[in-house]
């Protein structure tokens, strides 16, 4: 029983413990990482609103579906299949979690916004009740669903893609990393000819890397702690890197150790050992990575998992081979027989001895080691992680996203989105007239494709609500109108003539009467001066003769008769010309008053012709005006049916927030959408000063907008911040190493091989391989790599100190050649790691494999050509005469 109680079985039931217990509380890996890997913002609604906006989709995910003709324009029967199968989803909504679902031949609006211009394709909207673990499930369901011949069909968001990228990318690098684990037992297994200590290695990989995983996961879900799922990859290599270091150098130690020692005796003391060597390493890797866990920039605050890395790392692997050697002795090395043969010479010695000859030459390689990188280094990222990785191999995510592109336009796949929270209702007349001025403003904005809002649901103005195009209606009736009473007025004119033509015609025909009175009377008369002569002439000739009395009273009687018709005659005549006299009054006074009062009539009717001519002549130059190109809102606005759908699909369902869709003409993490997007943010926060909405919320969200933060969080916070750990570093070295010189020139090298090898990275992948900007973790993530490989040559080289006082060349000479002996076992387990990375497709794991070899490989040849040589001018301090008599021609060539 008290042999259980030693150490060496201490500690591996406490791992076996901490292994078991890990395993238990392990979760589900492959839902936990899928938890992790959505975009820090959605591209359409930022889920702090979503919930407020209604329409049923809190907690969805957008997808959209892709229906494209390779050969031309869909045919009407194609179209009709695409409806059927639209439909027939739409029935089993309940089946694929859909909680809404908009189609080309369904809202006004969408008619024009999911079909392309070309009539090749036609996109559907999808908000599926899901979560982000079953995206991939839920949208592989729904490509088999809409599948129809002869056309391609996808599901494809920004969403989707980029965690598809990120289990793709994950998959490569477990597969790395099996790879790796098998090359390094084969390298283990050479090393010391023996098949127990891969073992044993591999042993102590699973614990470190079950035990890491299990706490980096359960410490993300019981205290919400930042994690990235680069993060959590970054974490397993670097344990499964540590643990083959740590392996192999304390598997050296005793291998190198006396044989007549007892092997407690010794594995104890390499145990000591081996912490007090490694501590240079750990200590400053596990306070920096600790100080980063405040940090805003999530891909930095994220560092906490490097740290539970390290630490379970350093507290696990030493004590389990202290276990293990105190366990099995030297039968840890069977079935070799004989140790590692040590070579006379390695390339690190014979670095340091010419850096050492010549420190000034040593230095100069130095320079032409790391300038030519530093000059090709640029701060360009690309974390959107949406581009494809191989044209020929495209996903069907992939392929819709090219689909749209090509069809919609570039922009169309991650658009920007302004989302608009105000405190009033957004539909009154004044907010409408805000939003739809705003949305002008944007899309007058250089790079701008389309602007999609309330007030133009199509990326086009809806002419029926706006001033201008209201006015020409006006117009239009207007002078409808005037013609209608320029016929008024002429109708009256006629009438007036009309009436006075007719009055004079009754009176005409009274005086005609009158006239034919006195015409008989007149004839009358004239038979009365006929009858008189004739009775005169009768007197006469009476008088000459006796008269004939019966003849002159025929005559006389003939006279009376005549003489009573001429009075019956005058009196007619009076009595007509008396009507004449009467008649004439009484038509003169009407055709007076209708003249007056045609007069009345005609004269404002001349003044509203004018008047109206006036308004019809300022509407339409109103119309022309900049107040014609206002927004208005009518009252029978309630009836249009693009209106109404507009509503639905901008505004919330509390009226009080809406969104502005902008596509953009150029990639959404290109540098020229990121300088679009602050043009677009300064644009709507000068248009709406001085608004109704001058208090509204204002909240960018999409592709675009995760690029500028974590372009801004790199330039200024992530600056600040690894500056902070470039101090924190230094200090440690300087208790470590007491020597601040020391410490400050590792820290500068380092920071000079890290820019050094991004730039070269940057050379050829994003240049000569044109696979398009790195992430930004590219860079943190080797640099991790490299801060440790840096480290851990540096303080090999840096450990034994007395020639730093008392320069001995011999001896010098011989650490540099017994740190190459460290070196080269370091670098060829790293190698191991990483040259698997570099054979995967993901751009990120290998740029970061690229970096890492490329920032190795300068570490392990500056170190031996600058170091041995600063040594000597730190002893010898060069005096410029002699410098510059290296440099200058010798008299003899001239």
């Amino acid at each position: 029983m008290r042999k259980l109680l030693k150490p060496k079985w201490l500690f591996l039931f406490f791992w076996g413990i901490v292994v078991f217990a890990s395993i238990l509380i392990l979760p589900n890996i492959t839902t936990f990482v899928n938890e992790q890997t959505a975009m820090p913002q959605d591209a359409t609604t930022s889920p702090k609103y979503q919930q407020q906006w209604g329409h049923g989709l809190t907690n969805s995910q957008s997808l959209t579906l892709v229906f494209n003709n390779s050969n031309g324009k869909l045919s009407k029967q194609q179209r009709q299949q695409i409806s059927t199968t639209l439909a027939k989803l739409n029935r089993r909504a309940d089946d694929y979690g859909i909680n809404q679902l908009r189609t080309p031949t369904g809202m006004t609006n969408d008619r024009h916004l999911l079909r392309s211009n070309d009539g090749s394709t036609e996109l559907a909207l999808v908000a599926v009740q899901t979560s982000r673990a079953d995206l991939s499930v839920i949208a592989n369901q729904l490509n088999n669903a809409i599948a129809i011949a002869d056309l391609n069909t996808s599901v494809t968001s920004t969403d989707l893609i980029y965690q598809q990228h990120v289990q793709q990318q994950r998959r490569n690098l477990l597969i790395s990393m099996l790879v790796g684990s098998l090359l390094s037992l084969i390298i283990l297994g050479l090393i010391f000819r023996s098949l127990l200590v891969p073992l044993l290695n591999l042993l102590c990989q699973m614990v470190t890397l079950i035990t890491t995983i299990s706490f980096i996961t359960n410490a993300r879900l019981a205290w919400h702690w930042p994690l990235t799922a680069n993060a959590l990859s970054l974490a397993g290599l670097i344990s499964l890197i540590l643990t083959s270091l740590l392996t192999w150098h304390f598997m050296y130690a005793y291998w190198q150790s006396s044989a007549t020692t007892a092997p407690t005796t010794v594995s104890l003391k390499i145990l000591t050992l081996q912490y007090r060597q490694w501590a240079l390493v750990f200590i400053p890797l596990i306070l920096i990575t600790i100080t980063l866990h405040w940090t805003a920039f999530i891909s930095l605050a994220a560092a906490w998992a490097i740290t539970v890395a390290l630490g379970i790392t350093l507290l696990a692997v030493p004590p389990l081979n202290y276990a293990f050697t105190a366990w099995l002795g030297d039968n840890l090395f069977w079935p070799g027989t004989t140790a590692w043969p040590t070579r006379p010479r390695n390339l690190w010695g014979q670095l340091s001895k010419f850096g050492y000859w010549q420190p000034a030459l040593g230095s100069l390689a130095v320079a032409l080691l790391l300038l030519p990188g530093l000059i090709l280094a640029n701060g360009q990222f690309a974390d959107d992680n949406l581009r494809p990785w191989r044209q020929n191999q495209l996903s069907n995510a992939e392929l819709g996203q090219q689909l749209v592109q090509a069809h919609f336009g570039t922009g169309a796949t991650a658009p920007i989105t302004i989302t608009l929270r105000a405190p009033q209702n957004l539909t009154q007349q004044q907010s409408l007239q805000t939003i739809d001025h705003l949305t002008t403003k944007l899309r007058a904005v250089p790079n701008v494709a389309q602007v999609i809002s309330v007030t133009q649901p199509t990326g086009q103005p809806l002419s029926n609500f706006y001033v201008n195009q209201q006015l020409a209606t006006i117009n239009i009736d207007l002078a409808g109108k005037l013609t209608s009473m320029a016929k008024l007025k002429s109708q009256l004119t006629t009438d007036q003539q009309s009436l006075e033509q007719a009055a004079t015609s009754r009176h005409t025909k009274s005086v005609d009467q009158l006239s034919d009175r006195i015409n008989d009377l007149a004839e009358l008369n004239d038979q009365v001066q006929r009858q008189l002569q004739a009775i005169d002439t009768t007197l006469t000739t009476s008088a000459e003769a006796e008269p004939d009395l019966t003849k002159v009273n025929q005559q006389v009687t003939e006279l009376d008769h005549l003489t009573d018709r001429m009075t019956t005659a005058l009196n007619h005549v009076v009595t007509a010309q008396t009507t004449v006299a009467t008649e004439a009054g009484h038509v003169d006074q009407r055709v007076h008053h209708v003249n007056q009062s045609l007069k009345q009539t005609v004269q404002p009717l001349t003044t509203l012709l004018a008047s109206l001519k006036n308004t019809k002549t300022y509407l339409h130059d109103l119309a022309a005006s900049q107040v014609g190109r206002s927004f208005y809102l009518p009252a029978n606005a309630a009836t249009n049916q693009a209106y109404q759908n507009s509503l639905f699909t901008n505004i919330s369902s509390d009226l009080s927030m809406t969104q502005l869709t902008v596509a953009l003409k150029s990639a959404p993490a290109s540098a020229a959408s990121r300088r679009t997007l602050q043009r677009l943010q300064a644009v709507t926060h000068d248009s709406l000063l001085a608004t109704p909405l001058a208090h509204a919320k204002i909240l960018t969200t999409g592709v675009t907008q995760q690029q500028h933060y974590q372009h801004t969080l790199i330039a200024t916070h992530a600056l600040r911040w690894l500056t902070l750990g470039l101090i924190i570093g230094i200090v440690v070295l300087w208790f470590g190493l007491r020597s601040l010189t020391f410490s400050l020139l590792m820290t500068a090298c380092l920071t000079g091989v890290t820019l050094t090898s991004w730039g070269w990275t940057q050379l050829i992948l994003t240049r000569w391989l044109q696979t398009g900007p790195l992430s930004s973790s590219v860079l943190l993530g080797s640099l991790m790599l490299l801060t440790l490989h840096w480290l851990m040559i540096t303080t090999a080289t840096g450990y034994c100190q007395s020639w730093l006082r008392h320069l001995e060349p011999a001896h010098l000479q011989q650490h540099f050649y017994t740190s190459g002996r460290f070196v080269c076992p370091v670098t060829m387990i790293e190698l191991t790691y990483l040259l698997p990375l570099l054979l995967t497709t993901a751009p990120t794991l290998k740029g970061l494999a690229l970096m890492s070899l490329i920032g190795i490989t300068i570490s392990n040849l500056i170190v031996p050509l600058g170091f041995s040589g600063w040594t000597r001018w730190a002893n010898e301090p060069p005096a410029i005469a002699t410098l510059w008599q290296h440099f200058r021609p010798s008299s003899t060539n001239r």
